[in-house]
Formats: structure tokens, sequence, C-alpha cells
């Protein structure tokens, strides 16, 4: 798989525009119409999620967010050629730096919305030092090939599960720890509503930003016509645990009503408490 994705990467990147829209087409009607990818899942959470819209509203987004996840993966796959032409307004930027500024480093809260790789690539040409946590990929030459992408503007990528000292080191060094914490946590989760649903949510941001007292920030970036709007809110963490993860979770979902189909729906998002 690493031998295909590095190839297929270098013919993305050196591939002119009206081929680069071909292959767009090809594998989004691959993914839609012919595998069918999740979608099952993708529909049952839109279901789930908006549960007074009409099958004509359902049938409409499912088919965006594939279009713009299609989209989304391909341009990553051409780092960073897409990446450079992508426009990318940080509409309060002062927030997360601000924050950096107390030296304690930053618990980054985010979500997979939106062009989330872009806005970590556009931090960095901040001159912002990035330290992502992410899932292991099960096919080894897959997580070979995302890792390196990802570490080329990243000051390093860890993993889920992974060394804790690590995660204390990279805020020792005031780096921007970036947690995606949207994703269904099992029975270690603290459980808050999203959608109205009581949803096993992770804790860890909370936890850690209390136990090492750096600011909490959540951020989101939303694609507008042909370009990208980022903002930033700290979340205030004198409260507990469970208060600090329904702030986040309800921020998440205020800015996946703005752009439902910009939302990774892909996810079993609520698979600890329904059955999919």
């Amino acid at each position: 798989m690493y031998f295909f994705l590095k190839v297929f990467s270098s013919y993305l990147r050196n591939a002119p525009t009206f081929a680069y829209k071909i292959t767009y087409k090809i594998i989004y009607s691959l993914l839609f119409h012919i595998l069918k990818m999740r979608k099952k899942v993708v529909l049952t959470n839109l279901k789930w999620a908006f549960p007074n819209k009409d099958n004509l509203w359902y049938k409409k987004t499912m088919k965006l967010c594939y279009q713009f996840y299609t989209k989304e993966f391909l341009d990553f796959l051409s780092f960073p050629k897409y990446y450079n032409n992508s426009k990318i307004n940080f509409l309060n930027l002062e927030v997360l730096l601000e924050a950096l500024a107390k030296r304690k480093g930053v618990i980054l809260i985010g979500s997979h919305f939106g062009s989330f790789d872009k806005l970590f690539y556009a931090m960095s040409k901040k001159d912002i030092n990035l330290t992502g946590v992410a899932y292991k990929q099960n096919n080894k030459g897959s997580d070979i090939f995302f890792k390196k992408i990802r570490e080329k503007f990243m000051t390093n990528q860890l993993y889920k599960g992974g060394d804790a000292h690590l995660l204390n080191e990279a805020l020792s060094q005031n780096n921007v720890l970036i947690l995606l914490s949207d994703q269904d946590a099992k029975k270690k989760g603290a459980m808050v509503k999203f959608f109205n649903i009581d949803s096993s949510t992770h804790s860890g941001a909370a936890i850690l930003s209390k136990r090492k007292q750096c600011p909490l920030i959540y951020s989101s970036i939303t694609k507008i016509n042909d370009s990208y709007e980022v903002e930033f809110d700290e979340i205030d963490t004198n409260n507990s645990v469970v208060d600090i993860v329904q702030a986040y979770t309800s921020k998440i979902e205020k800015t996946i009503l703005k752009a439902p189909e910009q939302y990774f729906w892909f996810h079993k998002r609520w698979k600890s408490v329904r059955k999919y």
C-alpha cells in the first residue's frame, strides 16, 4: 500500500488540473455509486443527528459529504500542491497566540470537520509548533505514508494510547497539542449530549488541561466558497471534566450545524449507545 500511495501521490502532484478533476470524479463515483462505502453509516448518522429532515435533504447532504471528502483526501495525497494554493483566513488568531504566550503549551481541540489538515498546515506556516495525536491505521503502509506527510508540517505525530510522557513533553516545549475529540470513546468516555443523544466522548483533553493547567482552545475550519475560515475559542477549564467535555462537544455541534456536509459522518459516532 505504501508504494501505491507514493506513486499515486506523485501522479496527483504532477497531474494537470483537468486530469486531477477527472481523477476526482472517478474516485467519487467509485466510492459513492459503486462501492457505496459506508453509505449506511453516513445515512444513519444523519438521520439520528437531524431527525426532522426529509429524504431529499439526507441524500443531498450525503452526496455533498462524499464529494467534499473525496476532494480533501486527494488534496492531502497531493501535498503540498493544493495546500499551498488554499486561501485560509484566520479570523481571530490572537486567541491562540495569547494562549501560547503563557508558555504552558496549548491543547487544541478539534474534530473531523472541514479541512482540518489544511488548518494545521496553515498554522505551521505561522511558525507554530504542532504535535498531533492520531489513531494508528490498520494498514502499516498507509500509516507510514500518512504519518510522513503530517510530519512535514508537524513537529511530531503521536498515536492515541501511546506514551503519555510524550504528550507532557510537547506541552513543556510550548507546542500546540492537537486532539480531535469527536469520536466514540466506548466505556472510557465521558457521557455528554451531542445532537441531543447521549454520546461517549473522549475526555483526555479535559483531564490533561486541568492536570497541566494549560489553555484549552477549540478550533474549527469551514470552507466558504473557494476559501476557508478558521476560528479559535478558549474553553473554561475551571469546571468539572464532564462539563468541559460537554463544552467542546457543544462547540463541535454548533460548527457542524453551519455546514453538515463538511463533517466526517463515516465514523460510527454513537456505537456505544446505539446499534448500527
